[in-house]
């Protein structure tokens, strides 16, 4: 697990961060007073379920939510709040200064350009290489992530390449920028896992060496445990709680962290023991109290009228009702 470095002050400061669409019938909140900060050289993890909110926090910061949506908050950058920036400023961020592995890639690669001119573009465009030693980049960057035959394949489309040797094509994109943060949005679902632990390393490696810090949304809890310095689990928009990686594998408090770790597969013992499950399905965002307590064996009756505020308790933050009582107690 890669070692954080301290700083006085964090590279993105994330303070009430909120996400909206308008529907026909209503508004929909996707992402509800997200706190939270990231230093330099940092490998930040949010785990949650489909639907929790994990990649809007993502396209809020790039400022690429779907029309019908809206950010409100601020996420500090550069002395700038990228929340509501102009298109013409947040270009100049985009790509150069904070980079994002989507999710889909086939959707993100142009299918009319070659893969190499895909990758050379942002060289050109923000850093001012010439077309030759952008390229010669792109192929080397290629040949990193694992590509097969890079100078080549740089000259190859979108549809020739597979869906694993497509992310990994993102993956590259984005790592070539050397940006200051690195936005990663299930960079390796795709992957088979040889290339998912040297994708991981690279990106271990930029953190380290380049000070790229990074936001690696996932469902994979290994994943975290492998590349992350802190974690953050997210339900309902809003955050249960945050916390080192050691720390949360070691001691989760909040139920649905608890919930989440038991349903990972474990080695070890004749028989494998049976995996956790967490009953229910996620609610409506607006049910009132924490988000959770429909789902939650152990809630109190408080739990489904008052939202539990994020609270400091070291070495961790949560918000949950159960963790107070035990601390008047």
């Amino acid at each position: 697990m890669p070692s954080t470095p301290m700083t006085a002050e964090p590279l993105l400061s994330v303070r009430g961060l909120g996400v909206r669409f308008r529907l026909p019938q209503a508004e929909v909140t996707a992402v509800d007073g997200v706190d939270f900060d990231l230093a330099r050289g940092e490998v930040l993890g949010i785990v949650g379920e489909s639907g929790s909110g994990k990649s809007q926090i993502l396209f809020a910061l790039m400022g690429l939510l779907a029309a019908n949506g809206g950010a409100s908050g601020e996420a500090r950058f550069g002395g700038r709040n990228l929340v509501g920036l102009a298109e013409g400023e947040l270009d100049r961020v985009r790509g150069s200064d904070i980079s994002i592995v989507f999710q889909d890639p086939m959707t993100a690669l142009n299918p009319f350009m070659r893969i190499g001119d895909q990758l050379a573009e942002g060289l050109i465009v923000h850093r001012g290489a010439t077309r030759r030693s952008a390229w010669a980049e792109a192929v080397a960057m290629l040949d990193r992530v694992g590509i097969p035959d890079p100078a080549a394949r740089a000259r190859a489309y979108p549809h020739q390449f597979s869906g694993g040797m497509r992310q990994r094509v993102m993956i590259a994109m984005a790592l070539l920028m050397r940006p200051a943060i690195l936005l990663a949005d299930e960079p390796t679902t795709a992957l088979d896992v040889t290339i998912q632990a040297q994708v991981l390393d690279l990106i271990a490696e930029l953190a380290r060496d380049s000070g790229t810090a990074v936001i690696l949304v996932t469902h994979d809890l290994g994943v975290v445990a492998r590349a992350c310095d802190r974690v953050m689990v997210l339900y309902g928009g809003q955050v249960m709680e945050a916390a080192d990686v050691d720390t949360l594998f070691a001691e989760p408090r909040h139920p649905y962290t608890q919930g989440l770790l038991a349903a990972m597969p474990r080695l070890g013992g004749e028989t494998a023991p049976r995996l956790g499950t967490i009953p229910g399905s996620p609610g409506s965002d607006a049910a009132p109290g924490c988000p959770f307590a429909p789902r939650c064996d152990r809630r109190l009756p408080r739990c489904t009228v008052e939202r539990p505020a994020l609270v400091d308790r070291p070495p961790r933050r949560i918000a949950c009702h159960l963790e107070a009582a035990d601390a008047a107690s």
